[in-house]
């Protein structure tokens, strides 16, 4: 499995951004109210973001030979840390888009303003945790391997 590349997490931000931009424009210049998410969705994300650190703590401690755990346990430690590093960054754009959006307005809601900062902090804490977690799930080269694909190559 490939590490989460850069290019697709900024993608993935800038995107979501601005879609979230221009819905809410939409919504507005309709005569419908603008979406706001709840606070309570930047506080979930930073915890999924401390969870999954917890989680992907042991399997770190497996790669370096301290513990040993099941391939089950590290398989999905690792597709949970792709999915959060995806997730945060489209969660994270669309509410920094949103948040684009209501500060160019002559009338600034600051609960709305507040909310938006929240949640696209604790997305940016998913992001992070997504990432550090999906480096800790990398396993270190063994030296049989090295030998290998080195003889190989000069064969």
């Amino acid at each position: 499995m490939s590490r989460t590349s850069a290019v697709s997490i900024v993608l993935t931000a800038v995107i979501a951004g601005v879609l979230a931009w221009l819905l809410e424009g939409m919504l507005v210049m309709s005569g419908r109210a603008a979406l706001v998410p709840p606070l309570t969705l930047g506080i979930a994300l930073a915890l999924l973001g401390v969870i999954l650190l917890l989680l992907a703590w042991p399997v770190r401690q497996a790669a370096h030979g301290k513990r040993r755990i099941g391939y089950r346990h590290a398989t999905s430690v690792l597709g949970f840390a792709k999915a959060s590093s995806i997730v945060g960054a489209l969660l994270g754009g669309a509410a920094l888009g949103a948040l684009v959006f209501f500060a160019t307005r002559s009338v600034v809601a600051g609960d709305a303003v507040l909310t938006l900062v929240v949640v696209a902090g604790g997305a940016l804490v998913q992001l992070v945790a997504g990432l550090l977690a999906e480096h800790w799930c990398v396993l270190p080269p063994d030296d049989e391997d090295e030998t290998t694909a080195t003889a190989g190559s000069a064969a």
